[in-house]
C-alpha cells in the first residue's frame, strides 16, 4: 500500500506548523494505528507519504477503507491510497521492487478520499470485498508496456461505498449482407478494428461479447455492413441494456471497390463519433461528484466535457479543473497537454499573444508531457499546435503531424493541424481540402462551427469568397450569438461587390455581444494575411 496526503505542499506553503501537525496526527491517531490493527507494517515514511506491507490482501483493503471512512469529514486531512499485489525487495537501506513502483503510480490515480487498486489485487479479493469496488477503466502507467485496469473505492454520502463505475460497451457480432465470405470477413475486420480503437479511450470499458458472456455491460454496440454494387454502408447502434432502447445510431457510406479504403474511411468517422459518445458517458457518470473528490483521470474527463460546451466560460472552468489535476499529479502528461491546449484556445479566442511567462511554462510542460506520453496522438498534436501557433515552427509542426499519423492514422484532429500548416504556408487550396475533410467527418462534433470558421478563412484567403460566405453562414446558423461569423461573411460579401448585404451583416454583428467566442478563434495565418485579425477580432 502507498498512502499520500493531498495538498501537502500547498499546506506547507500556507502554514508549515499546521502541515507538520497534520502528518503527526496521521501517524499518531488516524493512519498508523488503523493499519497496525489490520496487520500493516510501515516500511517507509516519506514526509507526507507512507509505504506499507500486509500479509493479507483483504486486510489491506479493509484498512484502507477504514482509514478513508474515518477521515471523510476531517477539516484538513485528505488521503489518496493505492494498493497492488507484488514483491518487495529489501536491503539495509531501503525497499525496492517493481511492485512498489507500480503501487506508487496507482496511488497517483486514486481519487482524494478514495482507494485505487490494481486488477491483480482485485482478482484475489473475496466476492464480498470486490463488490465494493468500482471499475475505474484502463490506465497507461509509466514503464508498463500494456494498459492496466484499475478499480476504485470512494465514500459518497448516503452510499454503500461503491460509486462511479465507468460505462461499458459490449461489442456484439456485426450483421452483414450479402451473406458471402468476403462480406463476412469485412464485417469481422470492421468490428475487430473498432474494438481496438475504442479500447484506447479512457472513461469506457470495452468487451468482446463474442469471446465471452458479458453480464454487466452498460451498452450493447450493434453493427451492420451492407455492400451493394460499388457502395458500402456501415451502421452502428448503441443500445442501453437497462431498457433495451437505442441511445445513439449513425450510418457511414463510402465507395467499396477497395475494401481496405472503405474500412479506413468508415472506421475513422465511427471512431471519432464514438469518442464523442464515450466522453459524454464519462461526463454523465461524474456529474454528481464534488470536484474535490475527483481523481486525476476524472478531472480530465470533466474538463473534456467543458471543452465540448465551446464557450469561454466552459474552457476557463476546464482550465481550473486541469490545474487541480496537475496539483494531484504534476507529471501527468495528458493533464499538462490539456492545460496547454486550453491556453492556446483561450488566447486565440481573445486574439491575444501569449506572454513570455506562459509561453515558457507551456514549453516546459510540453517537454515533460512528451517524455511521459511519447505514444499519445493527443500529446503530439498539442505540441504541434503550440509549435505552429506560438513558435512559428512549421518544420517542427510538420514533424509532429507525421509522427501523429504514424501513431494513429485515424486521429481526426490531424486534419485540422494539416489545414493550419498549409494555411500558414499560403497553400490555400490544400488548407481548404484539409479543413473540408475535418468538416465532413465531424458533423456531430460541437466544435463544428469553429471548423467551418477556419475553412471559411482559408477559402477567403484563397479567393473563394462564395465558399467563405457559405461557411460563415453555416457557422452563424449554429451559433447565432457570435459576431465573428457575421464579420467574416461581411468581408467575403464585400469582395463579391455585394456591399449592401455586407453592410447588413456588419450592422447585425454590432447588435451582438463583442465578447470573445471560442468558435471564432482564428487559424494560423500567413504574415501577409494577418491584417484580417483586426477585422475579425472581438471588441471587449
Amino acid at each position: 500500500m502507498v498512502v499520500d496526503m493531498v495538498g501537502y505542499s500547498s499546506m506547507m506553503n500556507a502554514n508549515q506548523d499546521a502541515a507538520i501537525e497534520a502528518v503527526r496526527e496521521l501517524k499518531r491517531d488516524q493512519l498508523e494505528p488503523v493499519l497496525a490493527d489490520f496487520g500493516g507494517e510501515v516500511l517507509k515514511r516519506m514526509g507526507d507519504g507512507w509505504i506499507v506491507a500486509f500479509a493479507s490482501i483483504g486486510a489491506a483493503l479493509d484498512s484502507a477503507i477504514q482509514v478513508q471512512s474515518n477521515l471523510y469529514d476531517h477539516p484538513t486531512i485528505k488521503l489518496r491510497i493505492g494498493c497492488h499485489l507484488g514483491e518487495i525487495v529489501e536491503d539495509d537501506d531501503d525497499f525496492y521492487g517493481t511492485g512498489v513502483n507500480i503501487t506508487q503510480r496507482i496511488q497517483t490515480e486514486a481519487p482524494p478520499g478514495g482507494v485505487m487498486v490494481s486488477e491483480d489485487f482485485y482478482r484475489q479479493l473475496s466476492t464480498e470485498q470486490s463488490a465494493v469496488l468500482s471499475d475505474a477503466g484502463t490506465f497507461s502507467l509509466k514503464n508498463i508496456s500494456q494498459p492496466v485496469r484499475l478499480y476504485q473505492w470512494r465514500l459518497a454520502p448516503g452510499s454503500t461505498g461503491k460509486s462511479g463505475d465507468v460505462p461499458s460497451i459490449a461489442f456484439q457480432s456485426f450483421d452483414y449482407a450479402p451473406v458471402d465470405p468476403e462480406t463476412k470477413a469485412l464485417a469481422g475486420d470492421l468490428r475487430d478494428q473498432l474494438i481496438v480503437r475504442v479500447s484506447r479511450r479512457k472513461g469506457v470499458s470495452v468487451f468482446d461479447a463474442s469471446a465471452k458472456s458479458v453480464e454487466a455491460a452498460t451498452y450493447d454496440l450493434r453493427g451492420r455492413v451492407r455492400i451493394a454494387g460499388r457502395r458500402g454502408r456501415f451502421t452502428i447502434t448503441l443500445v442501453s441494456r437497462s431498457n433495451a432502447r437505442p441511445v445513439w445510431s449513425q450510418t457511414y457510406e463510402a465507395q467499396a471497390e477497395d475494401v481496405f479504403d472503405f474500412c479506413d474511411t468508415v472506421l475513422e468517422q465511427a471512431e471519432g463519433d464514438l469518442r464523442l459518445q464515450t466522453n459524454a458517458f464519462d461526463g454523465d457518470r461524474l456529474a454528481g461528484l464534488p470536484v474535490d473528490d475527483l481523481s486525476v483521470s476524472e478531472l480530465r474527463a470533466r474538463a473534456a466535457n467543458e471543452f465540448y460546451k465551446v464557450t469561454i466560460e466552459s474552457w476557463e472552468e476546464a482550465l481550473s479543473l486541469i490545474e487541480r489535476a496537475i496539483s494531484l499529479n504534476p507529471l501527468d502528461g495528458m493533464s499538462l497537454c490539456m492545460r496547454v491546449e486550453a491556453q492556446l484556445m483561450l488566447h486565440g479566442a481573445r486574439y491575444k499573444i501569449m506572454s513570455a511567462e506562459i509561453k515558457k511554462r507551456c514549453e516546459e510542460v510540453l517537454n515533460t508531457a512528451v517524455m511521459q506520453e511519447p505514444k499519445s496522438d493527443y500529446v503530439i498534436w498539442v505540441r504541434a499546435n503550440f509549435r505552429l501557433a506560438v513558435q512559428d515552427d512549421i518544420s517542427g509542426a510538420l514533424a509532429d503531424l507525421k509522427r501523429g499519423r504514424q501513431l494513429n492514422p485515424a486521429y481526426l484532429e490531424n486534419h485540422e493541424l494539416e489545414g493550419q500548416i498549409l494555411l500558414r504556408r499560403s497553400e490555400f487550396a490544400g488548407a481548404d481540402a484539409a479543413f473540408s475533410r475535418l468538416v465532413e467527418r465531424g458533423e456531430q462534433d460541437p466544435l463544428q462551427p469553429y471548423r467551418l470558421f477556419m475553412r471559411g478563412i482559408a477559402r477567403y484567403c484563397g479567393g473563394n469568397f462564395e465558399g467563405s460566405v457559405e461557411d460563415a453562414s453555416a457557422a452563424y446558423d449554429m451559433r447565432p450569438n457570435e459576431a465573428g461569423h457575421l464579420k467574416l461573411r461581411a468581408m467575403a460579401l464585400t469582395e463579391m461587390q455585394l456591399h449592401e448585404q455586407a453592410q447588413a451583416c456588419l450592422q447585425a454583428a454590432q447588435q451582438l455581444s463583442q465578447a470573445p467566442m471560442m468558435t471564432t478563434k482564428p487559424p494560423v495565418l500567413p504574415p501577409d494575411m494577418r491584417w484580417m485579425l483586426d477585422r475579425l477580432k472581438p471588441v471587449f
